[in-house]
């Protein structure tokens, strides 16, 4: 069977092949009424145009670039990147991943991205840029939107949670239940140095403690695990695991930045004697897919969807259009499940 040209959609629509190319590529100058009646005969004959044509007559490229710290298969990363796809995709966009590991990767990436252009649009996860680096973004002539970004300086639009805000909310949390000495343990191994949200929960949850009354005494904050010598996990959590028992008040609620150090860290606490909650109440972040299966309280956040509005953001800018809110904050909520109790 010959393959179906735009001239076959052109006759069956009973309109100039250059009217049907126009329609197909967006292009303005075709009444709704002609454009749908293209459509539906393009769609019919099972004809599209390709890619790399159409991006040429348009001066698009068709793919959004995905700037993501550490692998796309974590949790956060995972998620978002599927709530992208799934509103980009739907608009003919390829959605083109740059996992960032070292600092020399993101160097790379921004010493390319003025020249680069092979991209329509970029899309950030989470990265706290230096200020050459935001000067390089607000110089760019392409869409800039964030995802959990601290900060809006070089970016045209961004989708986040509050984390300082959602951290306090744990803090008063277990203040209620009356605990009365609290620890905080950071992000686990293999953290990139230049993601947000470790900082931002770990001052969320300092400047909550104080607001909340409690004394310097009363409050214990590990360092990242990447600073404990170690050589493995479970030497790693056995260290903090001793580090609390050993402190001049053990803690009667702990709260982690992820919840992906819940699992290691509760199993170790179980290991060493300790009961959860009635020794030690345990509350984690994100609520990804192990905090069910744990029955860990925990502060949920939703990225699919935050990676869908942020989509949906750059589709509008791309279009053109100007936002009525450049800048969404999106809402948490405190999970109450096992790991919690109130003090005896």
């Amino acid at each position: 069977m010959p393959r179906t040209t735009i001239a076959d959609v052109a006759q069956a629509a009973g309109v100039s092949v250059s009217t049907v190319s126009r329609a197909l590529r967006g292009l303005d100058r075709v009444s709704p009424e002609t454009r749908e009646r293209i459509e539906q005969e393009a769609k019919r004959l099972h004809f599209s145009f390709s890619k790399s044509a159409s991006s040429l007559a348009s001066g698009k490229t068709m793919r959004v670039a995905v700037l993501l710290p550490n692998e796309i298969s974590s949790w956060f990363n995972a998620h978002a990147f599927e709530g992208i796809y799934e509103v980009m995709s739907k608009a003919g966009y390829d959605i083109v991943p740059y996992i960032v590991w070292t600092q020399d990767d993101l160097d790379a990436f921004f010493q390319n991205l003025p020249g680069n252009r092979n991209v329509d649009a970029v899309i950030e996860a989470s990265f706290d840029f230096d200020e050459a680096k935001k000067q390089v973004l607000g110089n760019l002539t392409i869409p800039v939107v964030g995802m959990n970004a601290p900060s809006t300086h070089g970016l045209d639009a961004g989708v986040a949670i509050d984390d300082e805000a959602s951290m306090a909310t744990i803090v008063r949390f277990l203040k209620s239940l009356g605990h009365k000495t609290l620890a905080y343990i950071e992000q686990p191994i293999n953290t990139t140095p230049f993601v947000c949200s470790d900082r931002l929960r770990k001052k969320g949850f300092s400047e909550a403690s104080q607001a909340c009354g409690y004394a310097d005494e009363d409050i214990i904050v590990m360092p990242s695990l990447s600073h404990i010598d170690a050589r493995s996990e479970q030497d790693i959590y056995s260290g903090i695991v001793a580090q609390l028992l050993s402190a001049p008040k053990q803690p009667t609620a702990i709260c982690v930045s992820v919840d992906a150090v819940a699992a290691p860290l509760l199993k170790e606490l179980r290991r060493m004697g300790w009961r959860v909650p009635q020794d030690v109440s345990l509350v984690g972040f994100d609520d990804d897919d192990t905090a069910t299966a744990l029955d860990l309280t925990t502060m949920h956040q939703d990225p699919a969807e935050i990676g869908r509005i942020a989509a949906r953001k750059t589709l509008a800018l791309l279009n053109g259009e100007t936002l009525d809110e450049p800048f969404t904050v999106m809402p948490t909520s405190l999970v109450l499940r096992g790991t919690t109790e109130r003090v005896s």
